[in-house]
């Protein structure tokens, strides 16, 4: 009450709860994701959608953040021939979004996150192969670390003491949600070098 007359103060106090309440509310979203998922009650829809109208959501998602921090962000489909596909919209966005949301929290002032959707031959008949790459030019991971990325509350040592804020269960939420769709997802870093997340899907044509 007594900073009420003070405009600025009050709005970087109003500022700082935002994001602390959107920091919580994802805690709690991730702790009732892997309980639903470890109990078998996390179950994907099919409905249909288009993956420019995903590009587009994922972008407007993003964008305040990658622009406070200055990042270019570069996102590119490359030989799609299927834009229109069948599957669990919410959870595809999830999945991606928290592998762009790593990209943009541990890659520094500066640098670069793109996703790069590429569409393979050799998809049986009313489906297609898709490739999802999510890169950044981040501070990277160990080897050693990698080999444990999808295991809950994991996080590497150097994030955890760098302040930046993280649950450890994005990645194990992915994981699921990519083998739930009966798909692959795989991750490439070095330190200091950026890492690489690659998810295939083989999605039902709409």
């Amino acid at each position: 009450i007594a900073h009420l007359d003070h405009r600025e103060q009050v709005a970087e106090y109003l500022k700082k709860i935002l994001t602390s309440g959107n920091h919580l509310l994802g805690l709690i979203n991730n702790v009732l994701d892997m309980s639903h998922i470890e109990s078998g009650k996390l179950h994907l829809t099919e409905e249909p959608c288009s993956l420019p109208d995903i590009l587009h959501e994922l972008r407007n998602i993003i964008q305040g953040s990658v622009h406070a921090k200055q990042l270019e962000l570069y996102m590119d489909a490359v030989d799609i021939q299927h834009e229109e596909i069948c599957c669990d919209r919410l959870r595809l966005s999830q999945a991606l979004l928290n592998l762009l949301d790593n990209s943009i929290k541990y890659t520094p002032v500066g640098g670069m996150v793109s996703l790069k959707i590429i569409e393979k031959p050799g998809a049986p008949k009313g489906f297609a192969n898709y490739e999802f790459h999510i890169k950044d030019t981040g501070i990277g991971m160990s080897k050693e670390f990698v080999s444990h990325i999808f295991e809950s509350f994991e996080r590497e040592r150097n994030t955890t003491a760098s302040g930046i804020q993280g649950t450890g269960l994005g990645m194990a939420i992915t994981k699921n949600i990519v083998d739930m769709m009966n798909g692959t997802i795989t991750v490439e870093s070095r330190p200091g070098m950026g890492t690489e997340c690659s998810v295939s899907l083989t999605l039902r044509l709409h």
